[in-house]
């Protein structure tokens, strides 16, 4: 399960466990877990701040005192809370440094567990935390971080730039949003979760993706089913010099199985993609017919997408606004057409149906008027405000895509890796996302499914591909594998 601190809090009151037994229940799972990593007589090292986490800290200390050479650094002064004061009280004579002994100890330790500050953490180190951690970083020694890295916070990716940098981070008892975001803040390698077997929320704001979900939701063909049994897609892009984009959308709708596509195309770039896709059906326009071509296709679509290549596009702003006033189907927004919302925002408030629009940062930057390093320390509370206020699903690309949902709800995505980080990748992505809109009822779920499949597939073709040179043009053929492994 997935949750934040507010959650976490909640989850810890309710469960009725005194705060003393939780500490204690901690405890004895991160020394399980360092019991099967070293061997008996290492030499470890807990710094501990002064709230239940440094007691977690002290907890450990003492269960593996007998066969381990165990100290304890008061890196923030004595406990405060009563449950840490009684853990740190229980400990073995000795077993807590001075200040003086900190750099021999560190030098000579085996491991360094972090069990300075919890999911509470938020700002910035004070100067000596940041001398401390700083030091603690350049040692070249095995790290382990308790449930968030200390300077991190545990609803983003914001961190501290002296953070404490782990091998290994200890999720204590549910995944939170900066294990999530592992991608984007890069403060450790490895994080492994630690059941205590609380008791939790049957729901949670937080959507999760993995292959059985997607394959539980992919609709599946009837043995009477035509090329019309799902509705039609329709893909509306390109122009001249920027006919691959549209292309790539088509790749998108293909790979997913979207058996009846529409791409309205102008017409100086039809040919181009034409002879690049042969199974989509084509409706060119002009100038003077881009709105006899383009208005019935609206009407008997599942699912729209709109931008790709589109930067040259005539009428173009008269295209978007026609799609967003028309459409009662999912109308997928990327490329140009975020570009276009930046001179009038407005318009999404004209929509009668779900809009999902698919920036980058830095398209995000341009739309919502935040600045970039806002957005990537705080992806969920920026994407979130912005699909409250204009009641548009928010696909916010990176190294860990962020979705957020009018109602609250988000998404953080797992799948993918650098292979992504090429033109193109973002067109395919958006049309992808129209097929299984095409295809898929529940419009929330479609767009997690989607957003997930996208580096699911690009973790499937490095396999056999190289990063530098992945052929997004290889993705029909991955799904196709992904396909019969499912009996599809």
């Amino acid at each position: 399960m997935i949750t934040d601190k507010n959650g976490m809090k909640q989850i810890e009151e309710e469960s009725g466990i005194p705060v003393t037994d939780l500490m204690e229940q901690v405890g004895e799972a991160i020394a399980a877990q360092l019991r099967a990593a070293l061997e008996p007589g290492s030499k470890i090292l807990i710094l501990c701040g002064k709230g239940n986490n440094g007691g977690d800290g002290f907890v450990v200390c003492r269960l593996l005192a007998k066969a381990y050479q165990c100290r304890v650094f008061l890196c923030d002064g004595k406990p405060v809370s009563k449950e840490a004061r009684h853990a740190y009280r229980r400990l073995p004579k000795k077993a807590a440094l001075d200040a003086d002994s900190l750099p021999e100890v560190l030098k000579e330790a085996d491991l360094v567990l972090d069990c300075v500050y919890g999911f509470g953490f938020h700002g910035s180190l004070d100067p000596e935390m940041k001398s401390l951690f700083s030091m603690v970083n350049r040692c070249a020694k095995t790290i382990w971080s308790v449930d968030i890295n200390s300077g991190c916070e545990c609803d983003s990716a914001a961190c501290d730039s002296d953070a404490i940098q782990s091998d290994v981070t200890l999720a204590i008892d549910c995944f939170k949003p900066f294990h999530m975001l592992r991608k984007e803040h890069g403060k450790f390698r490895k994080v492994v979760l630690l059941d205590l077997h609380l008791p939790h929320p049957e729901t949670s704001r937080f959507r999760e993706m993995n292959e059985d979900l997607f394959f539980a939701s992919f609709p599946k063909k009837a043995e009477n089913a035509y090329k019309g049994t799902f509705g039609k897609t329709l893909l509306v892009g390109g122009c001249y010099g920027m006919a691959g984009a549209l292309g790539l959308n088509l790749l998108g709708a293909r790979t997913v199985g979207a058996p009846y596509i529409q791409a309205a195309v102008p017409e100086e770039v039809y040919q181009v993609v034409a002879s690049y896709c042969m199974t989509p059906v084509f409706h060119p326009f002009g100038s003077h017919t881009w709105y006899e071509v383009i208005e019935p296709l609206i009407n008997t679509s599942q699912a729209i997408g709109f931008g790709s290549g589109a930067a040259y596009m005539h009428h173009k702003e008269d295209i978007l606004d026609l799609i967003l006033q028309e459409a009662r189907v999912p109308v997928v927004l990327d490329a140009e057409a975020l570009r276009l919302l930046r001179q009038n925002m407005y318009v999404l408030r004209f929509a009668k149906a779900p809009v999902v629009i698919t920036p980058h940062i830095s398209e995000f930057s341009a739309i919502s008027g935040l600045p970039v390093s806002v957005i990537r320390d705080q992806k969920i509370n920026s994407a979130s405000a912005f699909a409250r206020d204009y009641k548009v699903i928010v696909v916010l690309k990176g190294p860990n895509t962020v979705i957020a949902f009018p109602n609250g709800e988000f998404y953080i995505n797992q799948t993918g890796n650098q292979a992504l980080a090429q033109a193109g990748a973002g067109d395919l992505l958006a049309g992808i996302l129209t097929g299984l809109l095409t295809m898929t009822c529940d419009v929330y779920t479609a767009v997690c499914m989607g957003v997930w499949l996208h580096g699911h597939l690009a973790d499937l073709g490095i396999r056999k591909q190289s990063v530098q040179g992945f052929r997004l043009e290889t993705y029909p053929e991955l799904m196709d594998e992904l396909f019969k492994k499912h009996g599809l």
